[in-house]
């Protein structure tokens, strides 16, 4: 059993083993109360059982929580809930065992669950004085509750989500990453065709054999296409009296799934246990026959993954004596395919289905560009180029990237100073051809009527029709018909497999 298996939230019921004389649930049920398991080392266990009221006080009733876990069929795990000193638990110990149900080869949405016994290890007086003696034991069941989403947490407004998650901006979105990631791929005849739609892009991001061409100026289409879109962004949110949103300044570290409320508020309020930030990385998952895959995500979601390589990736990227040597599209290509692809996969959870919430572990088939289900704006699977800009960690992830921008020009001016000269293209803070930059004019995809009234103007966000439909047909032309049309090339392969390890969204 993973260590990932445990670690979350839990909805924690406890029973009094009364047996046959009990005549209805609520007289064998205990307590309910909210259990947490925090990432501990390999085989441990660390968090908290809390009894919380309404409204919430300093003196509720909560526990520490210390313990192992035990491989086995099934797994077990051990613990000691130990009262906080400063609640009204203070002096309670209890112990507990209790075993992972195993899931049903034939089950269907099983939960994730503990079932055990606790015994009271101390005598402790109650509230009201009576004496709970030690020694008495309890049945309990503990079930895992689903990973809280950003949406929830830190939301984009209405206005600004449903925006990005029209139709226009997905697909542009989807083939503008599209077409520079294949484009090598591709049959003379397929680029033909995409090219008279339109969408030919400037340089190809991607040899035939996915790695990255970090030398052709690529990279700067990357890095100017966010830049825009970040701009344009902010500039409907601040339309719509809402503030910009800002960048990581560094990359966030784990973080505890719990946060204790201001109690010296007038109203505490608890942060959403599980993901008090909206930055908690999601839980790992399993995609069926893709072991591969499946090992790297479970891989880059741990907090080793975050200590050994994202955090040394944060520092490099921000050394003025490494990016005073790259060109801006070196920056870009390196940025991209690297610390940016592994930034979306870390706090990317399970696809699901939005209409019925159902996972969908391999993600959205690459054929199927449906507006039922997948314009849908819960959509906002962040491993997936038609989705992911609709996830709120998206705009703060990439406004860590865009800040390198800033600390490129930066070091270029102290170590080659003059060498790089700020300019504008398009409305868009950017610099000269040079020694560094090899583009005139940036490629963000073709000038589309529907992304200018959609994002600058504030205008209807249902897109000119010609554009949608040009994209459509660039999205059939990369990745096969959709599900009323025969399947290309592509179109079996789900959206987060298909972009591979270096360009999956």
């Amino acid at each position: 059993m993973s260590k990932s298996a445990i670690y979350g939230v839990w909805t924690y019921r406890s029973f009094i083993n009364r047996g046959a004389s009990a005549t209805h649930l609520s007289e064998l049920l205990l307590a309910e109360g909210e259990m947490v398991f925090e990432q501990a080392d390999p085989g441990a266990l660390r968090g908290q059982l809390a009894f919380r009221g309404h409204p919430l006080k300093t003196t509720d009733q909560r526990l520490t929580l210390t313990g192992s876990i035990e491989q086995g069929s099934p797994a077990t795990v051990r613990f000691r809930g130990v009262g906080v000193p400063t609640t009204s638990a203070k002096g309670w110990i209890y112990d507990y065992v209790a075993y992972l149900v195993p899931d049903w080869s034939n089950g269907v949405q099983q939960v994730t669950a503990l079932v055990g016994s606790v015994i009271r290890s101390v005598s402790h007086t109650e509230p009201h004085g009576a004496v709970s003696p030690a020694g008495t034991v309890y049945s309990f069941v503990a079930v895992r509750r689903d990973f809280i989403e950003p949406r929830v947490v830190i939301p984009l407004p209405p206005s600004v989500r449903d925006m990005l998650a029209s139709r226009q901006h997905r697909l542009h979105h989807n083939v503008w990453h599209g077409t520079r990631n294949f484009w090598l791929g591709l049959s003379g005849e397929k680029r033909k065709q995409i090219t008279v739609l339109g969408w030919k892009p400037r340089e190809p991001a991607l040899a035939h054999d996915r790695t990255p061409l970090v030398g052709n100026g690529s990279g700067e289409d990357f890095l100017f296409m966010h830049r825009q879109m970040i701009l344009e962004v902010n500039a409907a949110l601040v339309r719509r009296r809402h503030p910009a949103i800002t960048g990581w300044p560094a990359i966030p570290p784990p973080g505890p799934l719990l946060v204790e409320p201001n109690y010296r508020s007038a109203n505490p309020v608890l942060p959403p246990v599980g993901n008090p930030d909206g930055f908690t990385v999601p839980p790992a998952w399993i995609i069926d026959n893709d072991e591969e895959t499946t090992r790297r995500v479970t891989a880059l979601k741990t907090d080793d993954y975050y200590w050994t390589r994202m955090m040394w990736w944060d520092r490099q990227f921000k050394d003025p004596h490494f990016l005073c040597t790259l060109t801006l599209g070196e920056l870009g290509s390196l940025l991209e395919t690297s610390i940016h692809n592994d930034m979306h996969m870390r706090w990317s959870s399970i696809p699901r289905d939005p209409k019925t919430g159902i996972p969908v572990p391999g993600g959205r088939p690459a054929s199927d560009i449906s507006a039922d289900p997948w314009d849908d704006p819960t959509n906002d699977y962040l491993g997936d180029f038609y989705s992911s800009h609709v996830h709120p960690v998206f705009w703060r992830l990439h406004g860590w990237v865009d800040d390198r921008i800033t600390d490129w020009f930066n070091a270029h001016e102290a170590a080659h100073k003059g060498e790089v000269i700020k300019s504008e293209v398009g409305g868009v803070p950017w610099f000269e051809v040079g020694k560094w930059i090899s583009a005139k004019d940036p490629w963000a995809g073709p000038v589309m009527k529907s992304m200018v009234n959609g994002m600058r103007s504030g205008q209807s966000m249902r897109g000119d029709r010609a554009d949608i439909q040009k994209m459509e047909q660039v999205s059939v032309i990369l990745f096969g018909e959709n599900q009323a049309g025969k399947p290309g090339a592509h179109a079996a392969r789900p959206a987060q497999m298909q972009h591979g390890h270096l360009a999956w969204y």
